[in-house]
């Protein structure tokens, strides 16, 4: 037990020490900013624990929790709820995602919502973008301008021209 305390709080005092920095290997939220074990102007270069919610400028490595929120994403997020405002690269899974721009895999049980750029495939109940370039696979399918496929019941591309089409749409 006692060799467990202490790993414990070698691990957290080096995150103290990396404040001082501006990359931590580790971050563990409650709320940001102040619920954190380093602020969120820290980027986090490693694992990001949310609990129930973290939020830091720059994330690259494993964000897991219940919500998170970042500027900028390099990573695998696994949250109920995913939010970058600015660019998300990798694979996210959760009820709900949110992204600026988005590249990668988006796995959203309820939504995935890009609002500019989405280059990859997005899967989820209702997939909404600005521009999709790839798969987009939902119930509900949106976007403004598109160069893929989508697939599901409703599937909306506005600047087509078949701007609706039910199971299947695509514009290349």
């Amino acid at each position: 037990m006692k060799k467990m305390l202490a790993v414990v709080l070698a691990v957290l005092g080096s995150c103290f020490v990396a404040s001082a920095f501006d990359t931590t290997p580790l971050q563990i939220g409650i709320w940001p900013p102040n619920a954190q074990v380093v602020p969120d102007y820290i980027d986090v270069a490693g694992l990001k624990i949310n609990l129930p919610y973290g939020g830091n400028n720059n994330i690259t490595g494993i964000d897991i929790g219940i919500a998170t929120t970042s500027n900028r994403s390099s990573a695998l997020q696994f949250n109920l709820v995913n939010i970058v405002k600015e660019e998300f690269t990798g694979l996210q899974a959760g009820l709900a995602n949110f992204d600026g721009s988005a590249s990668g895999v988006k796995f959203g049980l309820l939504m995935n919502n890009v609002d500019a750029m989405s280059k990859g495939i997005d899967i989820g109940l209702i997939n909404t973008a600005l521009e999709s370039q790839g798969l987009q696979l939902g119930l509900i399918n949106y976007c403004e301008f598109m160069v893929g496929v989508q697939i599901g019941l409703v599937n909306i591309i506005r600047e087509s021209n078949l701007p609706f089409f039910p199971i299947i749409n695509f514009c290349f």
